[in-house]
């Protein structure tokens, strides 16, 4: 599967480089009659597609057109493929959700409508600069991030209770929440409870988000998978010592949940993961009190990561008038102000509010304050490559190796890095 994603998505940048060279995207038609939207995105939750629905309907009332939207929702892990299939046949999205590292690879495949245009009517210049980085290309901007969202990590207070631990709030509030401690902290929650101490980003971390796992702790010890002039540090002896400490935890201290075990943090099953502020409605009826806290800190100082998300309007899509219009819509002031509680936006005003702080009733305003807006002025994104689906594909044949007790880690970074540099060099 991950093959296929690598096989089609370069099989979308040549076509739609080809296409490029004799079309030019089509030309918006004023639509008669009920229109049919179809947006691809990949959360279940029924309340933030009802969230999204509702900018829909208010765009079709603005633009006094009768608009019926079918949300599509594909699974993360199975995403970039699916979508990718989809653009190249007869069921495509006109609006859709593109992840921060597929950034460069999807602009290039020429599948990404030019919304410049379109987003002058909504103060452009509200954006983060930096925010829009990634989406941005010869000055012509191809998507918007509706999420500019930063990892953090959530905690059971109640394991830290009874295992007689600081919380990761104390830690942080007294300058001792480091990686080292966190490695200490997790261990001890499992001697004394027999819990878990720790579960990855979604249980995802050996196999979809390996880098959304490695690269808080790689780059807080001032390593990297690579840099911006292409330079390949994945295998420096900075993330060498970075992934030894997790690789570490999970098979000297049997302190995270191994590869296969699907112990859940929302469930009870674990003291910590690691979390972004879409995902804290799961603990809305959670049995335990939780927390959360920044990620923790290394030699190199902080590690915040910034996970992004932007929607895009399909070129070659049957109405790209209209969905460039209304992603620009979707992405307004007054719209992004309403889902910042879920999607920390890339809009200055909206980040830069009292509302925004308060904007999430399961989290409070101290919390959104130091685990997240501090972390969006702080934080960088994940890599990103115009070939990150080849480099994922083949790097993850190098990663497998990693999961066993008897790993050489330097090694094994060695290997990773050779794909690497065939790629970003």
């Amino acid at each position: 599967m991950k093959k296929m994603t690598a096989l089609l998505l370069s099989a979308c940048v040549a076509m739609g480089s080809l296409a490029a060279q004799g079309t030019k995207e089509t030309a918006p038609v004023a639509p008669k009659g009920p229109v049919d939207i179809k947006i691809s995105t990949w959360t279940s939750n029924k309340d933030q597609i009802a969230i999204l629905d509702s900018f829909v309907r208010e765009f079709a009332q603005k633009k006094g057109i009768e608009i019926h939207a079918d949300f599509e929702t594909i699974t993360f892990a199975e995403y970039t493929t699916k979508l990718s299939l989809e653009l190249q046949g007869n069921s495509a999205p006109d609006a859709y959700w593109v992840l921060e590292n597929t950034a460069p690879a999807f602009i290039a495949s020429g599948y990404m409508a030019d919304l410049t245009d379109a987003l002058q009517a909504y103060d452009y210049s509200d954006f983060s600069q930096p925010a829009m980085g990634l989406w941005v290309k010869n000055g012509r901007t191809y998507g918007v991030p509706f999420s500019t969202s930063p990892f953090f990590v959530l905690y059971n207070e109640d394991l830290f209770a009874k295992a007689g631990q600081k919380t990761p709030s104390e830690m942080a509030s007294d300058g001792t929440w480091t990686w080292e401690n966190f490695r200490k902290t997790s261990k001890a929650i499992k001697d004394a409870t027999g819990v878990y101490g720790f579960q990855t980003v979604d249980g995802g971390g050996y196999d979809a988000r390996i880098l959304h796992n490695l690269i808080p702790i790689v780059r807080a010890y001032g390593g990297d998978a690579w840099d911006d002039q292409g330079n390949v540090k994945i295998n420096s002896k900075e993330s060498v010592a970075a992934i030894k400490l997790f690789h570490d935890m999970v098979y000297e201290d049997g302190s995270v949940v191994p590869p296969g075990d699907q112990s859940d943090f929302y469930a009870g099953a674990a003291a910590m993961t690691v979390g972004q502020v879409s995902r804290v409605s799961k603990l809305a009826d959670g049995s335990f009190k939780w927390g959360m806290a920044p990620m923790p800190s290394g030699s190199a100082g902080s590690s915040a990561v910034i996970g992004q998300a932007a929607i895009a309007a399909n070129a070659k899509g049957k109405n790209v008038g209209l969905a460039k219009e209304l992603v620009a819509y979707m992405t307004n002031k007054d719209c992004v102000a309403r889902i910042a509680g879920i999607w920390p936006p890339a809009r200055k005003s909206v980040l830069e509010s009292e509302g925004f702080l308060s904007s999430n009733k399961l989290v409070t305003p101290q919390q959104m304050k130091t685990a997240v807006a501090a972390s969006i002025k702080s934080g960088r994104v994940l890599p990103s490559h115009i070939k990150y689906p080849q480099i994922e594909v083949e790097s993850k044949m190098v990663w497998d190796k990693l999961w066993n007790k008897d790993a050489d880690v330097q090694a094994i970074c060695d290997e990773v890095a050779k794909v690497y540099t065939k790629y970003v060099k």
